[in-house]
């Protein structure tokens, strides 16, 4: 009996947490319609028109530095996990100071793929670098987040529930 004013407590507790968090969610559509995701927290869109004349969009967690997510598309020659091998000797090689974290499979959205984390230096910034390659038929999303380390590296719940939310239209 002395339990239930505590559990209800935080049965209650738990659903203000919740219904803020879903508040706090924003469904970004892509202008040219080819994918949607959901911006959590502090996550928002910037979207500009480049060198050519052709608008793009970045996401920025709260500043730049702080994290940075642009997401490509690229044709699939193979299998996804030779792809992101071959992406993995080309940050080695082009990325200074870099050192691998970890590489692993990644799902529970509408996509799956894999996931990769890295650390490297622009400069003498450390950075955290967190790529997901997700397979869609015979291409590949990425969607690069980039940081500066202590920042980026410490919202992995933001960027995997961003690259969960990730889906093609």
């Amino acid at each position: 009996m002395k339990y239930r004013v505590p559990l209800s407590l935080i049965a209650v507790l738990l659903a203000v947490i919740s219904s803020v968090a879903a508040q706090n969610a924003r469904e970004f559509t892509d202008p040219s319609g080819q994918y949607k995701l959901t911006l959590i927290g502090d996550w928002r869109a910037v979207s500009y028109d480049d060198a050519v004349g052709r608008q793009k969009t970045e996401f920025v967690y709260r500043d730049r530095s702080e994290g940075l997510l642009k997401i490509t598309r690229e044709t699939l020659p193979g299998a996804l996990t030779d792809a992101v091998r071959q992406d993995e000797e080309n940050l080695k090689i082009y990325r200074s100071g870099f050192e691998r974290s970890s590489s692993e499979q990644f799902g529970g959205g509408a996509m799956t793929g894999i996931r990769l984390s890295f650390f490297s230096t622009e400069g003498n910034r450390k950075m955290a670098n967190t790529y997901y390659y997700m397979q869609d038929k015979n291409a590949m999303w990425v969607l690069r987040f980039t940081g500066r380390r202590g920042a980026l590296d410490t919202v992995r719940n933001l960027t995997d529930q961003i690259a969960r939310s990730f889906r093609t239209l």
